[in-house]
């Protein structure tokens, strides 16, 4: 099944209707983490330090990840939290109030939109989604479910970003006609890594899921998917939308461009 069918099937059984649970909140909202790997926890960690999650299920089809990841919650908790590699099986036992999405890219959709069927809220890792059609499958979910889907441009919300937009809002920078960012982002010339035998622990065929199989290659992962358009795109899915997104923000969201042009690549 490829990617196409299974957003299409999804969405269909988002039309379904959620599933609205009431939780005390000072039970926590049950919170179900899919992508348990390093940025995935650092979300995680940040929502246990606002004291108002109570993480009870991880989920990854890297078990090195996993039970790393469930040591560390509970440690942190004194709770040890159930852990699945199959966000679907996840999502059907745990009533979870709240799904964390911090997948590679090209599983962004699927599980995001399973998320909202079960009637959870979600927080998504940015990009919203590896491709156009994928993104507007999952709105029409999130609106179909008239559930919450947070995507995680932070920048929103860290104090110098907010105290510049402030100065930017005042009119004191003048007329706006051109806004140019950057990013510097080490890297330089690529090396052709080898494909190699898949490590032990990791379901690799889930791992590429809807997108063109492949073979393992240690280049992928962990960590080092977004160099690969089958699973992301590139700086300009990962750097670029920040910046893309600040620059809509401070320019309340308009004007949207009109045409987009993109030149990149990278050395071997």
């Amino acid at each position: 099944m490829d990617r196409r069918d299974f957003v299409r099937k999804a969405v269909l059984a988002a039309a379904v209707g959620p599933f609205i649970r009431t939780i005390p909140r000072s039970q926590g909202y049950r919170t179900v983490l899919i992508g348990s790997g390093w940025w995935g926890m650092n979300i995680l960690r940040t929502a246990l330090a606002s004291g108002t999650i109570d993480p009870v299920a991880l989920c990854d089809v890297d078990t090195t990840h996993l039970e790393g990841a469930a040591e560390e919650v509970e440690a942190l908790t004194g709770t040890r939290p159930r852990i699945y590699k199959e966000y679907e099986e996840a999502l059907s036992r745990e009533a979870c109030d709240i799904a964390v999405v911090a997948t590679p890219d090209h599983w962004h959709a699927l599980p995001t939109i399973a998320a909202l069927e079960t009637g959870a809220h979600v927080y998504l890792e940015k990009p919203i989604s590896h491709t156009i059609d994928e993104g507007k499958a999952m709105l029409q979910a999130a609106r179909q479910t008239n559930r919450i889907v947070q995507v995680g441009t932070h920048r929103r919300v860290s104090p110098h970003n907010l105290s510049a937009r402030d100065f930017f809002k005042s009119g004191r920078v003048g007329d706006i006609g051109s806004v140019r960012a950057f990013v510097h982002y080490g890297g330089g010339p690529g090396q052709i890594t080898p494909d190699s035998e898949i490590p032990e622990g990791l379901d690799w065929e889930r791992w590429v899921g809807p997108a063109p199989y492949r073979p393992f290659n240690p280049s992928i992962h962990p960590r080092g998917f977004r160099q690969y358009l089958d699973f992301a795109n590139g700086q300009l899915g990962d750097w670029g939308i920040h910046w893309l997104d600040q620059i809509l923000w401070f320019m309340d969201e308009e004007p949207f461009p009109h045409t987009i042009s993109s030149v990149g690549g990278r050395h071997i």
